[in-house]
């Protein structure tokens, strides 16, 4: 999708509706989760603050989230809601996952379809991803080789 293309379509989304960043990061048993004490568990990532870009916002929320730091990131897709406008990226992430917030929670998930209490959003974003690794085409080339960098790089940590 062009720049210019993306522009309209975000010009064509309500303005109160939150613009999100949302991250997965695929961890070798499973995709990184948060929740706040007693809150479902969802993916990781926020709203981004006036004047900064989701990306921006991503690399901030999961810090302050998890205290990984990411290094690496590919657009995956736009998740559209009537709660929220998510933008949805893979991550490769530096460091070990830590709860920075008090009473926050962290997990593991193998599947979207796990018995876990996940936020309906992030179940369906989870969905959406598995379906696109199960693919052939050029952004499922893209997500296996960014899967295949981490595991590399987890490697070499």
């Amino acid at each position: 999708m062009s720049f210019t293309r993306e522009n309209r379509f975000e010009s064509r989304l309500s303005p109160t509706l939150p613009r999100r960043a949302t991250a997965i990061i695929e961890l070798p048993d499973g995709v990184l989760m948060t929740a706040s004490a007693g809150g479902r568990f969802s993916l990781p990532g926020g709203v981004s603050q006036r004047g900064e870009l989701r990306s921006q916002a991503l690399l901030r929320q999961v810090r302050d989230q998890t205290g990984l730091r990411i290094n690496s990131m590919l657009y995956l897709y736009d998740h559209i809601t009537q709660h929220n406008a998510h933008k949805v990226y893979l991550c490769i992430a530096q460091g070990q996952p830590r709860m920075q917030e008090g009473g926050a929670r962290m997990t593991l998930i193998t599947s979207p379809d796990s018995e876990m209490d996940v936020h309906v959003e992030s179940r369906a974003i989870l969905r959406r991803y598995a379906k696109l690794r199960s693919e052939e085409g050029p952004k499922s080339d893209a997500v296996r080789a960014i899967l295949q960098l981490a595991r590399y790089i987890a490697k070499m940590d």
